[in-house]
C-alpha cells in the first residue's frame, strides 16, 4: 500500500470514531492495518468489523512487527510509557489521546524522546479541528478584531452518568474533558501560561474525581482566559467560546462542544456584524480524521503539527497547576512551580 500504515492501540468505544474519521478524511495519507487490545474478544470484534488484517494482544508485539508506521494510542492515561518509548525507538510516529500523560513530567519525557529520535508526536485534541474554531482562528489571524485580551470557554451539560475506567479516575473532569477547552484557550492565546487558579467540586458520589471546574489562567502576553465546565447542568446544555479583542469580539455558541451545529457571531468594532452557521454531519468524527491527517502530513513534510506534543506541554502545565490550585483551595499557582 501507499502511505502510512496505522496501528490502533486500544479498540474500545472511541476507536470506532477514530477509524471512521481516518477513513473519511485521512485515507489519502494512510490506512489502518493493525489493531491491538488486551481483550481478545474486543480486538477480534473490532478488527472483524473494519477488516483489519493484523491483530495483537500487546503493544510490544505490534511495535516489533514492522507492520505499522504510525500508532494511534487510545488507552487510558496510565498506559503511555510502555507504548510511547518503544514506538519512538522504532521510529514510529504517534497520535496520543488526551491527556498526553498522567503528569507534566511524563509528557516532557515523551516529547524529549520523540524530538531526539526525529519522530512526529501529536496529541489528539481533535476539537481544535472543528469548523467553528478553525474559522475563529482565521478571523483572529486576519487581525480584523485586533489583539486578544480575554478568552472565555464554558460548557454546561448533564454528564452525571460516568462509566468504565473514567469512574475510577482521581483526576477526572479537567484531565478527561475540559483539557480540550483548556487546549483551545491556550492555542488561541498563543503564549505560554504564567499562572493558574482553579476551584473544583466532587458532586457525583459514584465517581472518584471532580465533576465541576472553574479556572482562570493568565498568559505571559497578558491575555486572560477563563473556563467553567459543569457536568451537572441537568436540563439546559450550552457551550460558548468567546474572544474579546481590541477591535471587536467573536463568539461561538453550540449546545455541546461535540455538536454538528455551531453559530459564530463576529462583531468587529467598526465593521459589519456577521453571523455564520456551521453544520457538518458527524463533525466530531470528521475532526478525528483531521487530527490524524494533520499528523501524517506533518510527518511527511517534516514539520511540527499544530497539535504537537511540544505545544501540548503548555496545556499540561495548566492542567497540573489547576489541580494544585484546587488542592490549595483555589490559590493562584505560578506555572514555574510545576515540574
Amino acid at each position: 500500500m501507499n502511505g502510512y500504515r496505522i496501528g490502533i492501540v486500544g479498540c474500545g468505544g472511541i476507536a470506532h470514531r477514530h477509524i471512521a474519521g481516518y477513513r473519511k478524511v485521512a485515507h489519502d495519507l494512510g490506512e489502518v492495518v493493525a489493531g491491538c487490545d488486551i481483550d481478545k474478544e474486543q480486538l477480534n470484534g473490532y478488527c472483524d468489523q473494519y477488516d483489519i488484517p493484523n491483530r495483537f494482544t500487546n503493544a510490544a508485539d505490534m511495535i516489533a512487527s514492522g507492520e505499522v508506521d504510525v500508532i494511534s494510542l487510545l488507552t487510558p492515561p496510565a498506559v503511555r510509557h510502555d507504548v510511547i518509548f518503544p514506538a519512538i525507538e522504532k521510529g514510529i510516529h504517534l497520535l496520543v489521546e488526551k491527556p498526553f500523560g498522567e503528569t507534566l513530567c511524563d509528557a516532557v519525557s515523551f516529547v524529549e524522546a520523540a524530538e531526539k529520535a526525529g519522530v512526529t508526536l501529536a496529541v489528539n485534541h481533535q476539537l481544535g479541528f472543528m469548523e467553528d474554531i478553525v474559522a475563529m482562528r482565521d478571523i483572529i489571524n486576519s487581525g480584523d478584531i485586533g489583539d486578544i485580551r480575554y478568552i472565555s470557554h464554558d460548557e454546561l451539560k448533564n454528564r452525571t452518568r460516568v462509566r468504565g475506567w473514567r469512574s475510577l479516575e482521581q483526576r477526572l473532569e479537567i484531565s478527561i474533558f475540559s483539557i480540550h477547552l483548556i487546549d483551545r484557550i491556550r492555542t488561541l492565546a498563543g503564549s505560554p501560561p504564567q499562572n493558574v487558579s482553579a476551584v473544583t467540586r466532587h458532586w457525583n458520589p459514584d465517581v472518584k474525581g471532580e465533576t465541576f471546574t472553574s479556572l482562570t489562567v493568565q498568559f505571559e502576553n497578558g491575555i486572560v482566559g477563563t473556563m467553567v465546565s459543569n457536568w451537572h447542568g441537568l436540563t439546559l446544555s450550552e457551550c460558548r467560546l468567546r474572544v474579546d479583542a481590541t477591535k471587536g469580539s467573536v463568539l461561538s455558541v453550540k449546545k455541546v462542544v461535540l455538536d454538528d451545529t455551531a453559530t459564530l457571531h463576529i462583531h468587529p468594532l467598526n465593521g459589519k456584524k456577521e453571523t455564520r452557521e456551521f453544520h457538518r454531519e458527524g463533525a466530531f468524527t470528521h475532526a478525528m480524521g483531521e487530527s490524524m491527517n494533520h499528523l501524517m502530513d506533518s510527518a511527511r513534510r517534516g514539520t511540527e503539527p499544530m497539535h504537537s506534543g511540544r505545544g501540548n506541554l503548555y496545556t499540561m502545565q495548566i492542567v497540573d497547576a489547576a489541580y494544585l490550585s484546587a488542592q490549595r483551595g483555589g490559590q493562584m499557582v505560578e506555572v514555574a512551580e510545576i515540574k
